[in-house]
């Protein structure tokens, strides 16, 4: 509710009109609409190799995929923020079946799944470190706790300010230290990672939580303009508002999150595939004449980030972004087609002819 709150007073909705065909400017008629966004927050078990040198450099390496959503970016700024070096310093390695398996990139499980695992891989590493100067008479930290130990600033520090440079916590342990991780989310069964290594598949919704309601959530509202005559549909304004865990990285997620709500918009106004039913053959295999938006078709456009923490669906709170953008757009321009015509379109795309 939210992000209903939230979208809904940027969006201006106390101004609509639920009378349909009541609000006309010219001849365009305008339609105000909105619906829900919620899509399941997945994860799936991952391994991971992290080395950490003396001079305070950083190789993460993971089978994971990059299709464009920015996995290198999070996956370094998680290294970073855990081994408390700048992201400048971490170097990804991903994309080859030699190197530890994650899951497939798909169903929004990607961040989840490989920045868990990252961010095992980097406690490892701390726990090493602590453990080693705890035990040490020249450490600043002998028969200290190593559980209070810390990296940060490119330093082992500790609960009271003492700090050690890592090129003498990561000497101490013989020069470069290499962990193996796997992070196997909570509710799945503690073999899940075997079948990684078999290409086998396996994602949990929600880390197979049964108690509560593992979703990133949304509100996404529309305003379309409808000629009186033609029935050309316009969208001139969209305001979408997420809160969807922990954002590791908010200028992609951003990108993220347009995209998806233009992609509604598309499956909502534009695409369909046509077959000729006689040879079972697509017909608009073809930019030109399969439909989709372009800038034109897209006026302005508002995303909010609704603050949220939810560690419950994994330790790091993250919540997969890929699908939940699209979600709920295509009945928020039905719903706002309806307030502007009075006619209820329940088939995709709704294009002119049917509001003739």
């Amino acid at each position: 509710m939210k992000c209903f709150d939230q979208a809904a007073a940027k969006f201006g909705w106390s101004r609509r009109n639920p009378k349909p065909g009541a609000t006309r400017e010219g001849d365009w008629l305008i339609g105000y609409g909105c619906a829900t966004s919620c899509y399941p927050s997945n994860i799936g078990p991952a391994a991971a190799r992290l080395s950490l040198t003396p001079n305070g450099k950083a190789l993460m390496q993971m089978a994971a995929h990059e299709i464009g959503t920015g996995a290198y970016t999070t996956v370094a700024i998680t290294v970073a923020d855990g081994l408390g070096l700048q992201v400048a310093d971490i170097t990804v390695e991903m994309g080859d079946s030699n190197l530890p398996p994650v899951p497939v990139a798909g169903g929004s499980n990607n961040a989840a799944s490989t920045t868990n695992v990252a961010a095992k891989a980097c406690e490892e590493v701390r726990a090493r470190l602590a453990a080693a100067a705890v035990q040490t008479h020249d450490s600043p930290f002998f028969g200290a706790d190593p559980k209070r130990l810390k990296l940060a600033g490119g330093a082992l520090v500790g609960p009271d300010g003492q700090h050690e440079p890592l090129s003498k916590a990561v000497g101490r342990i013989g020069g470069n230290l290499e962990v193996h991780v796997e992070n196997v989310p909570e509710g799945m069964p503690a073999d899940s990672a075997k079948g990684l290594y078999e290409g086998k598949m396996a994602m949990s919704r929600g880390a197979g939580r049964k108690d509560v309601t593992a979703y990133a959530f949304g509100a996404q509202f529309v305003e379309v303009r409808v000629h009186a005559r033609t029935r050309e549909i316009r969208t001139p304004r969209v305001v979408s508002a997420f809160a969807a865990g922990t954002i590791v990285n908010p200028l992609t997620a951003y990108s993220q999150f347009m995209g998806g709500a233009i992609w509604g918009l598309s499956s909502a106004l534009h695409e369909q595939t046509e077959l000729d039913l006689r040879a079972a053959r697509y017909v608009n295999t073809n930019f030109a004449d399969y439909l989709i938006p372009v800038n034109a078709d897209v006026g302005q456009l508002d995303v909010i980030f609704v603050p949220e923490e939810d560690h419950r669906v994994n330790p790091l709170g993250v919540k997969g972004i890929g699908e939940i953008g699209i979600v709920g757009m295509n009945a928020a321009v039905a719903n706002a087609v309806f307030n502007a015509t009075g006619k209820r379109i329940r088939d995709l795309p709704i294009r002119m002819e049917d509001l003739l």
